[in-house]
């Protein structure tokens, strides 16, 4: 077996979460890449540097997270979330949804 192909065969394994089977890749991708997202808006603006996060990655993340609202409040993960007006842009709209004020 290649190198590439041993790789491709780890990521692409599943297991089972919360009633649910995920790859591996996709896990990461939805429980990691997600907190380095918010995580950097957090060391930013506690050091006063641009808390400017990249759109698509905002988006992707925002409109994923909606759907689980109760089930992310529930487990703790995030604290309740904080008002916006319905006109604020995407970011702020995510910054908010995990209790942070924007």
């Amino acid at each position: 077996m290649s190198e590439f192909a041993a790789r491709y065969d780890r990521i692409a394994r599943q297991f089972d979460m919360r009633g649910q089977r995920y790859r591996i890749d996709a896990a990461i991708d939805m429980f990691c890449t997600g907190d380095i997202l918010v995580h950097t808006w957090d060391v930013a603006r506690a050091t006063g540097l641009d808390e400017t996060l990249d759109p698509d990655e905002v988006h992707h993340m925002y409109t994923g997270m909606l759907p689980y609202d109760d089930m992310l409040r529930a487990s703790g993960q995030y604290g309740p979330r904080v008002d916006v007006p319905d006109d604020a842009d995407e970011q702020t709209k995510l910054i908010a949804f995990t209790g942070r004020h924007p």
